[in-house]
């Protein structure tokens, strides 16, 4: 199968996943940088051994300011996803994400009280943070 296509940006990363969570029309250059991050994150998921549970991705401008998001956020860009790190610990689970070249070089950030890692591919990077810092 071809990807993208109507459904996926990639094998195991759909649409609905990766899309803004308000049901907004994802513009045609997220489109791409979607597919883009899908790409590094099948590359993550098999890194992980499994499935990744992918919290957002892609959000519009009002999604991101309802969920607190920064203002120049990547997820504006669709060049960043928050994933639940299941049953690894932040710090491995962003050992692992560093391992995936487009990521190091972008941003790797880890919110252990809310059980999850930021991974993004910014251009101004590499970005590293912990909430706790």
């Amino acid at each position: 199968m071809n990807y993208p296509n109507a459904t996926h940006y990639s094998e195991h990363f759909s649409h609905k996943e990766l899309n803004c969570h308000c049901g907004c029309k994802t513009p045609a250059a997220v489109e791409l940088n979607l597919t883009n991050l899908a790409t590094n994150l099948e590359r993550l998921r098999v890194l992980v051994g499994g499935p990744l549970s992918i919290n957002d991705a892609y959000r519009c401008v009002s999604e991101n300011k309802r969920v607190g998001g920064v203002m120049n956020s990547q997820h504006l860009f669709g060049k960043a996803a928050d994933i639940d790190t299941g049953s690894l610990s932040n710090a491995a689970f962003a050992a692992l994400a560093a391992k995936v070249p487009l990521f190091n070089l972008g941003g790797i950030g880890m919110y252990p009280s809310q059980h999850f890692v930021h991974v993004d591919y910014r251009s101004n990077g590499p970005a590293r943070w912990d909430e706790n810092d």
